[in-house]
Parts: C-alpha cells; sequence; structure tokens
C-alpha cells in the first residue's frame, strides 16, 4: 500500500513551531514543521535515525551545539545520526520534512 503526502498545505503559526506528522509505522516517522521566520526547534536528540529536507524556504541547521549549523535551502538535506544533538531556526518561513528511523515511539522486540 502506498501513501501520498503531498502537496504540503501551510500551517504556519504565528506564535511558535507546528509540527505535523505525515505517517508513522514500526519503521519510520515522517513530520512536516512549519516555522515563521525566527522560530526555533531547539536542540534536542533522538535515538533514531534523522533526515531532514527543507522544502521551502531557509534557515540553521544545528549540530552538536548552536555554534556548529549548516545553512540549507529549498531542496537542501541534512542527516543527524542517533543520539546526535540537533535542532534548527528558520531564517525565513520555513518547511521542513523529517524523516525519522526507526520510528522511536515504538518499542523494538528481538
Amino acid at each position: 500500500m502506498s501513501i501520498k503526502i503531498y502537496p504540503v498545505s501551510e500551517r504556519f503559526d504565528p506564535v511558535k513551531p507546528v509540527s505535523e506528522k505525515m505517517i508513522a509505522t514500526d519503521n519510520l516517522v515522517v513530520v512536516h514543521f512549519y516555522l515563521k521566520e525566527g522560530q526555533k526547534i531547539p536542540l534536542h536528540a533522538s535515538k533514531s535515525d534523522v533526515f531532514v529536507t527543507v522544502l521551502k524556504g531557509k534557515g540553521k541547521f544545528y549540530y552538536g551545539s548552536e555554534n556548529s549549523y549548516e545553512a540549507l535551502e529549498t531542496g537542501e538535506s541534512l542527516y543527524y545520526q542517533p543520539e546526535e544533538p540537533h535542532g534548527f531556526e528558520a531564517e525565513e518561513d520555513m518547511i521542513v520534512q523529517a524523516i525519522i528511523s526507526p520510528n522511536p515511539q515504538k518499542k523494538i522486540t528481538l
């Protein structure tokens, strides 16, 4: 079964960033983040791999600390390793897609 997650609808909030879970399985989660210029997702870490792509706009994508970052714009991506502190800040209105694998909310049994 396939699931279409586009087109992206803009869900900006003037007060705080908005996140929207597009799909979640045991293997991955796809989340869209909507940030107005100046809004930020603070540094945090995940036990999963995280792959982010800027769908619209541009911003700073932090890794390790807010002193280390990559500037990304529409169409560019960045990969974060598990447990790597990461976050991002919009330099203009920005939509970011994050693919997180495995789903950190699911228990994996071996």
